[in-house]
């Protein structure tokens, strides 16, 4: 190449570049506010997908206390609670009755044995947790909170 073909390649570079210093300036401004607008999105789903999973679980953590304690409703709840100690508004419904062995016919009270179970009676805890969920920036279209839910049913050991 010819020093004379390359100054005036960086002759004809360097006016492009003058030309174009505000332009990289403009292209951030109208794309950071969506950009931000998509991160702020995804922390807040991933805050609720968090919340969701802490919910379930601790209903599953109830329910496993209540196998070992089935008449401790006050302790299904509180270990419900402290196995989503995120979640700062969640509730926690205790439900103990009896079933068929095969699943077929419930009694909650216990006391009176259904005369279909030929496979025997089995005891079990049911919990259930609420949480509501607000999500950092409200977005149009959406609802302000969403409730969260969890259940699980476990036998009882007793």
């Amino acid at each position: 190449m010819s020093s004379k073909l390359a100054r005036t390649l960086r002759f004809h570079l360097g006016e492009f570049n003058r030309h174009d210093r505000g332009s990289s300036l403009v292209e951030l401004a109208l794309v950071l506010p969506i950009f931000l607008l998509l991160l702020a999105g995804t922390a807040d789903f991933g805050r609720a997908y968090y919340a969701s999973i802490e919910v379930s679980s601790s209903a599953e953590a109830g329910a496993i206390y209540g196998t070992q304690q089935p008449t401790d409703t006050a302790g299904i709840q509180s270990a419900a609670a402290l196995d989503a100690a995120d979640v700062g508004n969640l509730t926690a419904t205790v439900v103990t009755g009896c079933q068929c062995a095969d699943g077929t016919s419930v009694e909650p009270n216990c006391s009176i044995v259904p005369t279909s179970c030929s496979a025997g009676i089995v005891n079990y805890v049911q919990v259930t947790t609420n949480a509501t969920y607000t999500p950092i920036i409200k977005y149009p279209g959406l609802p302000t909170s969403f409730a969260l839910q969890g259940s699980a049913r476990m036998r009882s050991a007793y």
